[in-house]
């Protein structure tokens, strides 16, 4: 979490454990799971909920009125949280348009009593300010105090590992101390094109049919049972391992043209509450199910609509309140990507033109000021395979944590015909490097590995070139479908594509959470043609086989020490077996580690522990 620094007045509370008190004369309702004890629990979702002045979905509301809630922990530690106007409170299931309920969301990291203080100020245009604007009617002043307790999840549930943040190397962290390596979805990008969703104008027949049996009682759903296609849909990709989604949550004009947070792709000053609330019950299961939330806020062919159509220069009043409405509303989830914009670079005209290095860096530094967390920030680059004209820019800037890759994951198309087809593995190992060097270390993932139309064994070749290509060069990956991207989808056409990624991210997530960070990339600890590893030397080594055969490792760096050696086979996942030998011993250039229990002639990851008395000390 990121402490805000402010200097506040003195807060008199009650020493009675109660889990809300307010001083003024309009009492604010604390509400959230809650344990046996009534003590509200830790990373789960909490949310202040204020009476304030009655408002409708209008761009006064949107624009002129601005709360914030700071919240001091037991430790003393304070986070600055922006709340939002919520009509009458339950809009996802009432479709409200109209209310006094004004709300905040926050997840908390100790256990104990906390307090909060909210500012609530007016003016014009003051919502797209971080600080200013005259002092409002209630809830401005209103202070209480509510209690932590432990939290009880366990298993693929994210708030069983706390908030994942940037902690400054090439992993995100969760607050229980694990890395977490993406492996997910990057496609269909029109995830939020759903035909439940309030205001959602394209696909109202289309509500994830295929997935609706994969609803399971006890799940969510909003307003006359509706969501079970989507909520479905996300069960079906965390059992296979999935573990985030990409999606854009602002296409106006753009590719999908029916995603938006306003009530029309015109209407940009006119949130809807209702849809807006809807989108929260889905992240909400997000969390539940183990995905991260990776929000795409741009496009290509809208990168400078906000700029164009509020009359503003490079950085709009409209698109500040863009950011604060979403990390308002979707910022305490446990894992999130705020993405600035989708194929960054792209050339065009009018509201296509790209972004600029200044607007990028503005984007991010904004984001960063709104976000309570350290939240992971990044930018995605395109054309496919053009990463010079955006990220050496970016290098060692601290509020971008990492690129967003587009690259080539097959030959090039005719159209594209005399571009250089890029290695996935080398291109993330460049970018890790690079940033390493920086003293700024990014947190490097292929999000867009293009192909075009579908080829032959392309579960084989994604698997090959991307997944276990970007995770031995230190980062991670999302899957593009290609022609499907802006079209709904039957998600389980690309089965065999989800079940690769969801192997693997099985496998990293659960092995080696603990120690990946640790591991440095380094190809010439695996001797032979196309094979890669990364290592702790001495301690840890990860190998990839990409055409199987005889493993070989330089365990020069291990003398005197002894190794398990196990195997793992990336087609079917699994339990890792055992192939030629049980064990080895290190200290030479050329440690025979056998071969595979079977199929010698595929792929194989090798996983090598030190298993000697001084590695245990």
């Amino acid at each position: 979490m990121k402490p805000q620094t402010m200097n506040l007045l003195s807060i008199a509370l009650s020493s009675i454990l109660v889990c809300v008190l307010s001083l003024s004369s309009s009492a604010a309702v604390v509400e959230g799971e809650r344990n046996a004890d009534g003590s509200l629990k830790k990373w789960h979702r909490i949310e202040v909920v204020f009476d304030g002045p009655q408002a409708s979905e209008s761009s006064a509301t949107f624009r002129n009125f601005r709360l914030d809630v700071t919240f001091t922990s037991p430790s003393g530690k304070e986070y600055q949280v922006p709340g939002f106007f919520d009509a009458d409170g339950d809009p996802a299931n009432t479709s409200a348009t109209s209310g006094k309920k004004w709300k905040t969301r926050f997840t908390a990291g100790e256990e104990g009593e906390w307090t909060y203080i909210a500012r609530f100020v007016t003016g014009k245009n003051v919502a797209a300010n971080l600080s200013g604007g005259e002092s409002g009617p209630a809830p401005d002043g209103e202070t209480g105090a509510f209690q932590i307790g432990p939290q009880d999840k366990t298993g693929k549930d994210f708030r069983a590992k706390g908030k994942l943040e940037y902690v400054g190397e090439r992993y995100l962290r969760f607050a229980d101390g694990d890395y977490f390596i993406k492996l997910g979805a990057n496609s269909p990008e029109v995830l939020l094109e759903y035909g439940e969703f309030d205001g959602t104008p394209g696909h109202v027949n289309d509500v994830y049919a295929p997935n609706i049996g994969d609803w399971n009682q006890g799940d969510p759903t909003w307003g006359d049972d509706k969501g079970k296609g989507i909520i479905g849909l996300v069960n079906y990709l965390s059992s296979l391992g999935i573990n985030s989604h990409y999606f854009l949550c602002m296409n106006a004009y753009g590719d999908g043209q029916e995603a938006w947070p306003w009530i029309s792709a015109d209407d940009i000053d006119v949130y809807d509450v209702s849809k807006l609330g809807q989108w929260e019950v889905l992240f909400t299961h997000f969390d539940r199910m183990g995905l991260m939330v990776h929000f795409q806020i741009s496009e290509s062919e809208n990168t400078n609509y906000l700029e164009a159509r509020d009359g503003q220069g490079t950085f709009s009043n409209a698109r500040k309140i863009l950011y604060r409405e979403l990390i308002a509303r979707f910022g305490h989830h446990i894992a999130i990507t705020w993405n600035i914009g989708e194929e960054n670079q792209a050339a065009g005209s009018g509201i296509q033109t790209p972004n600029t290095h200044s607007q990028r860096k503005a984007f991010a530094t904004r984001i960063r000021a709104l976000a309570p967390y350290q939240d992971h920030i990044s930018v995605h680059n395109g054309p496919a395979g053009k990463f010079d004209d955006i990220f050496p820019q970016l290098i060692g800037f601290e509020d971008i944590t990492g690129p967003s890759l587009q690259t080539y994951l097959t030959k090039p198309n005719r159209a594209r015909k005399g571009s250089n087809v890029l290695s996935n593995h080398d291109e993330v190992a460049k970018w890790v490097e690079e940033s390493k060097k920086s003293g700024h270390p990014w947190v490097v993932s292929i999000d867009e590995p293009w192909w075009g139309r579908r080829p032959d064994g392309l579960a084989d070749t994604l698997r090959k070139e991307v997944v276990w290509g970007a995770i031995l060069a230190g980062g991670q990956m999302e899957f593009y479908a290609g022609g499907d991207d802006v079209k709904h989808i039957d998600y389980r056409s690309y089965e065999d594509c989800w079940r690769s990624i969801g192997h693997a991210a099985k496998f990293v997530n659960e092995n080696l959470a603990s120690e990946i960070a640790d591991m440095e990339p380094n190809d010439a600890l695996a001797i032979g043609d196309e094979n890669w590893a990364m290592a702790k030397k001495g301690l840890t080594y990860l190998l990839y086989l990409k055409n199987g055969g005889e493993a070989i490792a330089d365990l020069s760096a291990a003398k005197d020490q002894k190794f398990s050696v196990q195997w793992f086979n990336p087609r079917t996942g699994g339990k890792m077996t055992q192939g030629t030998f049980e064990s080895v011993q290190g200290g030479t250039e050329h440690v025979l580690l056998g071969s595979p229990p079977n199929a010698t002639e595929q792929d194989w990851i090798v996983l090598l522990r030190n298993t000697s008395t001084l590695s245990k000390q």
